[in-house]
């Protein structure tokens, strides 16, 4: 019998249920239709194979419904939409491919001290126990923070001096580090008072440049000083102009 559009439906991973005639009276069961077609490869299908966008999107589109869970139930929902239901991603290819790559909370680069720190004093209590060790640290995945571990002891070694423990003298530069960070950012967090130019502060003579010359300058800074000082000050024993610039009177404080 050829029943067409019938299609094997995958249970799990591995397990697929074959659509079948059913004979009650002889106990006899016939398929409807073939597991796959000859001309699938299987070869391929065995080989891991690189992401491609429309897989991507499809993902997200599943997990934004579904939720990152069930990992097995999107792997099938993605081969049904993208692989015409062949058995091509699993759910921990999916599970992977999100946590590390297309999570929109994931973090990439630009690690920070205390992040360092944590790593690399969490490895020396723990071991590596990276998927624990990423618990704490938001955004980073164990395959991030593994490579980071690495990444550092390498230079660990390399830098450190014979005698001493690799990555015991790097923790140590590491918060040497830290605490210059914290204490340029305590300096940067004082600012200076701001200074009132006002009409009325000691010391200050107003001034436009719009004024053309220095006579006007001079002009100005003995008006001020007269005023003052009071008018029976005579004009011929007001300072010179370059001299009230630095001069406070009494009256002004």
């Amino acid at each position: 019998m050829d029943i067409p559009n019938l299609t094997p439906y995958p249970i799990t991973e591995d397990v697929w249920m074959i659509p079948c005639f059913v004979n009650r009276e002889e106990n006899f069961y016939q398929p409807l239709c073939k597991p796959f077609s000859s001309d699938i490869d299987w070869e391929k299908l065995q080989t891991r194979q690189p992401w491609t966008l429309v897989e991507d999107d499809s993902l997200r589109a599943i997990i934004e419904q579904r939720g990152p869970r069930h990992w097995s139930t999107i792997a099938r929902e993605l081969n049904s939409i993208v692989h015409k239901s062949l058995p091509l991603r699993q759910g921990k290819q999916c599970r992977e491919r999100w946590y590390n790559h297309l999570d929109p909370g994931l973090l990439k680069g630009n690690w920070k001290v205390e992040e360092d720190i944590y790593i690399l004093e969490k490895q020396l209590e723990i071991g590596n126990k990276w998927s624990e060790i990423a618990k704490n640290l938001h955004g980073r995945t164990e395959n991030q923070v593994k490579n980071r571990w690495k990444s550092m002891s390498k230079k660990a070694e390399k830098s450190c001096p014979k005698g001493s423990d690799p990555i015991s003298f790097l923790i140590s530069e590491k918060k040497s580090m830290e605490s210059e960070v914290k204490m340029d950012n305590s300096l940067s967090d004082i600012k200076p008072p701001p200074v009132q130019m006002s009409t009325g502060s000691p010391g200050f003579v107003p001034y436009t440049f719009n004024d053309l010359g220095f006579s006007s300058l001079a002009d100005q800074i003995k008006m001020c000083y007269n005023m003052g000082m009071g008018s029976s000050v005579p004009t011929e024993t007001t300072p010179s102009p370059s001299s009230l610039l630095f001069f406070q009177s009494p009256n002004f404080r």
